[in-house]
């Protein structure tokens, strides 16, 4: 029996799920257990440093698996810690620097535990780093005079959930293998929506950062970049706050004129009909645009944590996405009607954690991490 611990950094909290994984047998992803599951306040370094030591000394895990949200072009799959990996880590501080620097922090608390456990880095962004160049490319000057010290050069389009793709689509692909071209859904506070074509995927509505497309939670999703320096201009306010306007005070919430979350706007329709409105239409482009880049599509997966909402989502979606899979075919003076079979749909409904244990087990079966 060999414990497992999972840490996922979320704002000033770790959130750490231990699994028993047994003898890994196959098949991997039913050769686990969850044992305990709780949350470390990380704000205070030194605190939250003594807690996942005490963490370490309880459960004494062979391995501590890490989701780190960014990982740029450095990062294209998993990857197993060793010394070189924290100098590269450091080196992406000025692309991401909420999201890395929590990262190093979890390293080199688990560096000073006895013993030292293997750690395995997950990169949410390396199912997108091989984008379609026009797909991950913005029309921006990066290269002039005023910011040619390099600290622009990792600008370009990711997406922010890949874990939660890569697994719905192997997911899918398990059970339609025919389905080469998929749209994957995946609704968390900040939803995104992916066109997957034979494994790899072609269109991401995030961007560069997890602000951009299809509104959140809280998040404003994509607006005219005009809009930040107009706020900048007649309201003279910095940058710290106009980013807590557009993450923290912004989306879905705005739109309903109350806090409140995707499961919300799907419980009480009218109540929240504005705000379901907008998350729907953006969705629906989202998806349109994916299947304009496929030619169609085969099948369809949600993932996340609001299934609910993904189950009344999916009747509208599919119902609005039906004519875009049939056309008319003209034959002599009559006119049919083809390509009118329903397309699959598979709600994925494990949360991030177990999917993140189960790809530790894949990849100890075949790598022996």
């Amino acid at each position: 029996m060999r414990n497992l611990v999972v840490l996922i950094p979320e704002g000033f909290y770790v959130n750490y799920f231990v699994y028993s994984t047994g003898d890994l047998q196959p098949p991997a992803d039913e050769s686990y257990q969850l044992q305990r599951k709780g949350r470390i306040r990380s704000r205070d370094s030194s605190a939250s440093s003594d807690d996942i030591r005490s963490l370490m000394d309880d459960y004494r895990p062979k391995t501590v698996a890490i989701r780190v949200l960014y990982g740029g072009e450095r990062f294209r799959k998993p990857a197993l810690y060793d010394r070189s990996i924290l100098p590269a880590l450091e080196e992406l501080v000025p692309d991401s620097p909420l999201h890395i620097p929590p990262a190093i922090r979890l390293i080199k608390t688990l560096e000073r535990a006895v013993p030292v456990p293997d750690m395995l880095l997950l990169f949410e962004t390396a199912f997108f780093v091989d984008l379609p160049i026009q797909e991950r490319t913005y029309a921006l000057d990066i290269e002039s005079a005023e910011i040619s010290d390099g600290a622009l050069d990792g600008i370009r389009r990711f997406g922010y959930h890949g874990l939660y793709h890569e697994a719905a689509y192997r997911r899918i692909s398990r059970q339609y293998k025919e389905a080469a071209r998929v749209i994957s859904i995946c609704l968390e506070p900040v939803p995104e929506v992916v066109g997957i074509y034979d494994g790899r995927p072609v269109y991401v509505s995030g961007g560069s950062t997890p602000m951009e497309g299809i509104p959140g939670n809280t998040t404003c999703g994509e607006i005219d970049p005009g809009i930040v320096l107009l706020i900048e201009e007649k309201k003279k306010l910095g940058p710290e706050t106009i980013n807590e306007m557009l993450t923290r005070n912004s989306g879905l919430t705005a739109v309903a004129g109350q806090q409140v979350t995707i499961e919300d706007i799907f419980e009480d329709e009218e109540k929240y009909k504005a705000a379901r409105d907008l998350l729907e239409y953006r969705v629906l482009l989202s998806c349109g645009a994916a299947i304009a880049l496929m030619g169609g599509y085969d099948a369809m997966v949600f993932s996340g944590k609001y299934g609910h909402a993904a189950e009344k989502l999916s009747k509208w979606l599919t119902a609005r996405l039906a004519g875009s899979t049939r056309h008319k075919a003209r034959q002599g003076t009559r006119t049919a009607i083809v390509g009118e079979e329903s397309k699959p749909v598979l709600y994925v409904r494990d949360p991030l954690d177990r999917i993140i244990a189960a790809d530790y087990c894949r990849l100890a079966e075949g790598a022996n991490v």
